[in-house]
């Protein structure tokens, strides 16, 4: 754009120039003319010569000077429009600039976005790396508990049918009652001979019972550990009809220890084939 300015100035001084040389040579044409008149007459051949000189070249001034003006015009309507482009291309860059400007302020909160979700996703692993300790804890608390139940000792018994016939006593002296029809006895340890439970490890048991009595007159058992009353328990009955007696306790009971029930001396029971009369326990855990 600058050369194209340089460029009209430059085509102006010429055709500046020229006018003013062009406008000289007239006057002085002008001048020689009124002061020579009389020799015009002597030289008119030559002067006619001078003369048809002269009109020869002015008409070519003249067309240069047009050819001259066309070429300034042009190049101000192609100054025009590339001041218009220019100013096309400069509003097409404000654009830009504001189309930057607005990128990087969608950037910026895309930043701030992604910090605070990288931010959330740090507390999500912390939590999910907590939560894979728990589990692994509770699956190694669950393997252990399950270690524990198969390496654990399994005891369980339930014995019932004293003689299934009616009436137990009263007898003079204490009598061990041997409970004959067993109905659970997990890890063997109850004798149906004996009538007794023996401990097959140390551990902590729950051992309980259930007596029945028809008629009238007293009834009485009791828990004996290794030939030790554990409890006893009593009752009278007056109307002659069905009672029962429950009871239980829990023990803890080194390895061969003993349990068993006896009936009192003076004391009654009845038994029939209801299994009303039971003797049970059951290991709770080991010590």
């Amino acid at each position: 754009m600058r050369g194209a300015v340089a460029l009209l100035v430059l085509l102006f001084c010429l055709s500046g120039a020229w006018t003013q040389e062009e406008s000289g040579r007239v006057r002085e044409s002008d001048i020689t003319q009124q002061g020579h008149s009389a020799g015009r007459e002597s030289r008119g051949s030559e002067a006619t010569e001078v003369t048809g000189e002269r009109a020869t070249t002015q008409p070519d001034i003249w067309d240069e000077m047009k050819g001259l003006r066309d070429m300034v015009m042009e190049q101000r309507e192609k100054l025009r429009t590339m001041e218009g482009r220019v100013t096309a291309c400069e509003g097409e860059v404000e654009t830009q600039k504001n189309t930057v400007m607005d990128l990087r302020i969608q950037l910026m909160v895309t930043k701030a976005k992604v910090a605070e979700l990288e931010k959330d996703n740090a507390a999500l692993e912390a939590r999910l790396s907590a939560s894979e300790r728990e589990l692994t804890t509770t699956r190694n608390d669950v393997e252990e508990l399950k270690r524990q139940s198969t390496d654990r000792p399994k005891v369980a018994f339930s014995a019932a049918g004293l003689n299934d016939k009616g009436p137990i006593g009263p007898f003079n002296t204490d009598a061990n009652l041997v409970y004959t029809r067993v109905i659970t006895n997990i890890g063997k340890a109850y004798s149906p001979i004996t009538g007794a439970f023996t401990a097959p490890v140390r551990g902590v048991y729950y051992i309980r019972f259930t007596a029945a009595q028809h008629g009238l007159g007293y009834m009485g058992i009791s828990m004996l550990k290794n030939g030790q009353a554990t409890m006893s328990n009593y009752h009278y009955n007056s109307h002659g009809y069905w009672i029962h007696l429950s009871n239980g306790v829990i023990l803890e009971l080194e390895e061969g220890d003993v349990v068993y029930m006896r009936l009192p001396a003076s004391f009654r029971l009845y038994d029939n084939s209801y299994n009303q009369n039971i003797f049970s326990g059951f290991l709770l855990f080991t010590v």
